[in-house]
């Protein structure tokens, strides 16, 4: 993997408008989590979803929460060498 000529397409946007869902995952306990990725110019932001449910005392009450993380430069780098997949599809004559 050719890591400075990925950043350097990042950064051009050669990877603008890829996006996908990863299938969900289980955590610890009863929660699941599940990732989706989507690239705008430079920046790829990986929002996390949690569900789940917890017994407030009474019954069962189920949650969502979200967390979105932007990755841009070396840390997006770092992310596309995990999960190249759909870089791949893009720009396969950096991989």
């Amino acid at each position: 993997m050719k890591r400075e000529e990925i950043l350097a397409a990042l950064e051009a946007g050669d990877f603008d408008g890829i996006s996908h869902t990863y299938q969900p995952y289980s955590g610890y306990g009863k929660n699941s989590h599940q990732e989706k990725m989507s690239v705008t110019g430079s920046i790829i932001e990986l929002t996390t979803v949690t569900t789940g449910k917890f017994f407030d005392g009474k019954e069962n009450e189920r949650f969502k929460d979200s967390s979105t993380k932007v990755l841009s430069g070396k840390k997006a780098v770092d992310f596309i060498e995990r999960r190249s997949y759909y870089f791949r599809q893009r720009r396969p004559d950096l991989f």
